[in-house]
């Protein structure tokens, strides 16, 4: 016979659990109820249906408010609002029963362009990758204690916007022509003087032998822009919103006029993790996710995929831009191991630029101007720190609708964010839980139908995104944010004695059921959410009671475990309980027999025996 067990992880639980070792004491339900329309019930007062409902279903319910004639606000002791909801809606007289939560303030940031950061917003029918960053928020502010690594040009201190979110980096670029410093070799200053190449450069033969072939361009301050959509200040009424709230950003400096070349990368790359490298001293806050918005062609070498397996066993989750080469996605994104990102419009078809295939993890808002015309604005830009330098650092600003600041580079850093949320939310998560959990609450992707089907083989243009293309779907940051937190809820497991027969106690074992991380199951609650008659427990706040069924039938028993942290899991199984009757004659399940054959095999035995007597 089969018995069916369903766990449930609730969010809510969590989020409203009180931090006491004896959980459920103090705790109150509180449950909207309305009855169905042809009830009984109704032609009595509103105290009386309560009584009559407490009488059958052994609770101890009590009215508190009618928001309306069939409604009514329910509170119980000792048992969870979703307990005490899943035991009233199997009531025949329920039309429905749900908990009475609490709605708070959805608080925006009050930095003043955080209107223009359409990625961090809630998805509407004109930006459907949006992110839903704003959802995260009412679950976490982030946290200072977790660190990311933007792993890049460097970024400007002075910043304002920036500079209270940063711990102390690294420079690790060893050649001093594309460093553009006046250090000597790798050093501990990460900030970011100017990449820019001008045409005196573009004469240095120096150079030439070492970068090949350059072009002029001014300072393009990438690795502060990318530090900026990560983490600049939240709610100091200035510039943006970062994504990653109190989550502090460690910069790494890697590229400078040449760019980078991969042994710097890959030094930076392991010292952000904490792994050691030679001259260099030890990192002092390793960092639990590496932001890399760079890219290069080629496939994926030994040496990063050495480098790669060393940082995750350290425990650092690596994030990468697949590139805007419009074709296979680049290195070091297409690693094994890396959370590769692919870029999408607003409306969450593939940027033409973006990069993609088999090895992209998820995709995110990478920005697009839409219009084309000269002198008219970028409209789906990324609004992030800059300065005002053309070539070395000026006074610092932001970007605007006047800038192209669009890219993989930009999408990338709001999945690094993402998973520092997630971890500030659940510090026990390990880099392979963040990168499974990003995935699987990703949003699907829509299907526009101009559009063709992105394929394997390299495209310019607009394509609607396939899961072999472009990861597991659209980053949904408070989607990701929810599900860290549920995975810090104790699991629940609950096993039940094979032979259950009304009348008779039997057992009911919960003792698989876990806490997650180093936390401790301190509590168990029971309940009867349904069944033909109220049952009985021989103790309600243990893990292994026994159950008596008055009489045979289906029946519901729900679970609620609590660690010592105060986080809840709640459980359910469902089950069917045997006549006495029934168990007595079901010959094919266990050899029993009833009355009518133990007379039968009575007067058979006595025949034998007559026989034998005979003989």
């Amino acid at each position: 016979m089969k018995v069916r067990i369903r766990t449930a992880l609730a969010l809510g639980a969590l989020l409203g659990a009180l931090p006491c070792a004896h959980a459920l004491e103090g705790v109150e339900a509180r449950v909207i109820m309305k009855l169905k329309a042809g009830s009984p019930l109704k032609q009595i007062q509103a105290a009386g249906r309560v009584e009559t409902l407490n009488t059958r279903l052994g609770l101890k319910a009590r009215m508190i408010s009618q928001p309306g004639r069939d409604l009514h606000v329910l509170r119980a002791n000792g048992l969870t609002s979703e307990a005490l909801a899943a035991r009233l809606s199997g009531d025949a007289d329920v039309e429905y029963a749900v908990p009475d939560r609490v709605k708070k303030i959805s608080a925006l940031p009050n930095d003043p362009l955080y209107g223009f950061q359409w990625y961090l917003q809630a998805p509407d029918t004109t930006r459907l990758a949006a992110t839903n960053a704003q959802a995260a928020w009412d679950i976490t502010s982030g946290n200072g204690a977790v660190v990311v690594a933007v792993v890049d040009s460097g970024v400007r201190f002075d910043h304002e916007d920036l500079a209270p979110r940063l711990v102390a980096g690294y420079d690790f670029i060893t050649d001093n022509l594309n460093a553009n410093d006046a250090q000597s070799g790798r050093d501990a200053d990460a900030s970011d003087p100017g990449d820019y190449v001008s045409t005196a450069d573009r004469n240095n033969a120096a150079l030439a032998a070492l970068c090949g072939i350059l072009s002029a361009h001014g300072s393009s301050w990438h690795g502060t822009q990318v530090a900026g959509i990560l983490a600049a200040e939240t709610n100091n009424s200035r510039g943006i919103a970062g994504l990653a709230g109190a989550t502090r950003i460690q910069p790494i400096r890697v590229l400078g006029k040449c760019g980078g070349f991969d042994s710097d990368i890959i030094a930076g790359m392991r010292w952000a993790a904490g792994l050691s490298v030679p001259g260099v001293p030890s990192n002092p806050t390793p960092a639990r996710v590496i932001n890399l918005s760079l890219a290069g062609a080629g496939t994926c070498s030994a040496a990063y995929r050495s480098a790669i397996a060393e940082i995750r066993a350290a425990g650092a989750l690596i994030v990468a831009a697949s590139g805007n080469e419009s074709g296979a996605v680049n290195e070091p994104a297409n690693c094994p191991g890396v959370l590769a990102v692919a870029g999408i419009r607003h409306a969450g078809t593939k940027v033409g630029y973006s990069s993609h295939g088999v090895e992209v993890g998820i995709s995110a808002p990478a920005g697009n101007c839409v219009n084309i015309e000269v002198g008219q604005p970028c409209l789906f830009p990324f609004v992030t720190l800059t300065n005002l330098g053309t070539t070395s650092p000026a006074g610092n600003t932001y970007t605007g609708t006047g800038d192209v600041t669009v890219g993989t580079s930009f999408a990338a850093p709001l999945v690094a964010g993402t998973a520092a949320l997630m971890l500030a939310a659940n510090a026990a998560l390990t880099e392979t839980d963040v990168s499974r959990l990003i995935k699987s609450s990703a949003t699907p992707f829509p299907l526009e139908s101009t559009l063709p089907t992105c394929p394997l083989t390299s495209t310019d243009g607009q394509c609607n995104c396939t899961t072999t293309t472009c990861g597991a779907g659209m980053l949904n940051t408070g989607s990701a944010v929810a599900a860290a937190i549920a995975a810090a809820n104790p699991s629940v497991s609950i096993n039940l004695a094979e032979s259950r027969v009304a009348g008779m106690a039997f057992k009911l074992d919960a003792s698989a059921s876990k806490a997650t991380g180093s936390a401790h199951l301190v509590a168990w609650k029971w309940i009867q959410i349904s069944g033909p008659e109220n049952g009985q427990f021989s103790s309600d706040n243990i893990a292994t009671p026994s159950f008596t069924a008055p009489v045979a039938g289906t029946y519901v028993v729900g679970l609620t475990v609590t660690d010592d942290s105060g986080r809840q899991g709640t459980g359910q199984a469902t089950f069917d309980v045997q006549s006495a009757a029934v168990k007595s004659g079901g010959g094919s399940g266990g050899g029993a027999i009833d009355a009518g054959g133990l007379f039968a095999l009575i007067g058979l035995a006595a025949l034998v025996a007559g026989r034998r007597l005979k003989g």
